[in-house]
């Protein structure tokens, strides 16, 4: 790569965690694929409880605009996870007419043994790291999280 290439993509560090976090994006996709197979669920259902686990109070509004899915797959989905017992579908205390969706029990158990062997392996990494190491890291990926955000939106316009 050229010294003008190399200007127009950023330093050599920064390329190559770009390329890491692509690597990893890509791992992450893999692993959730086979753990949806593993436990006979929809990507989009994993997704949608680990939206729903994310935040303290979701409605499936934000869940459709979360996961870039029409109202109507949304509330297939979510009628899914509600038989299975994943979710489940209450009146807003604030507003009666809106719905919130909450995690089960059961769903942060299935949850936890899908992701039990991912963590293990994560926490052997992240246990050998300084804390303040980590908490630089943390930060850094909420900022790379904040600009993937918006080069989708920039993306979508």
């Amino acid at each position: 790569m050229t010294n003008a290439n190399r200007a127009d993509r950023g330093s050599a560090a920064s390329d190559d965690l770009v390329r890491e976090l692509r690597i990893f994006a890509g791992e992450i996709e893999r692993y959730v694929l086979q753990m949806s197979h593993e436990h006979s669920m929809h990507r989009t259902d994993l997704a949608a409880i680990a939206f729903v686990m994310d935040r303290e109070d979701t409605s499936p509004k934000d869940i459709s605009e979360g996961l870039g899915l029409s109202p109507s797959a949304t509330s297939a989905m979510l009628e899914r996870l509600e038989r299975a017992g994943h979710v489940r579908r209450e009146r807003s205390e604030a507003d009666r007419r809106g719905v919130r969706v909450e995690i089960t029990q059961k769903a942060l158990e299935v949850g936890g043994s899908m992701f039990a062997i991912l963590a293990r392996h994560l926490r052997a990494v992240l246990d050998d790291q300084d804390e303040a190491e980590l908490a630089r890291t943390a930060v850094l990926m909420e900022q790379i999280n904040t600009a993937t955000r918006a080069a989708r939106a920039e993306a979508t316009t």
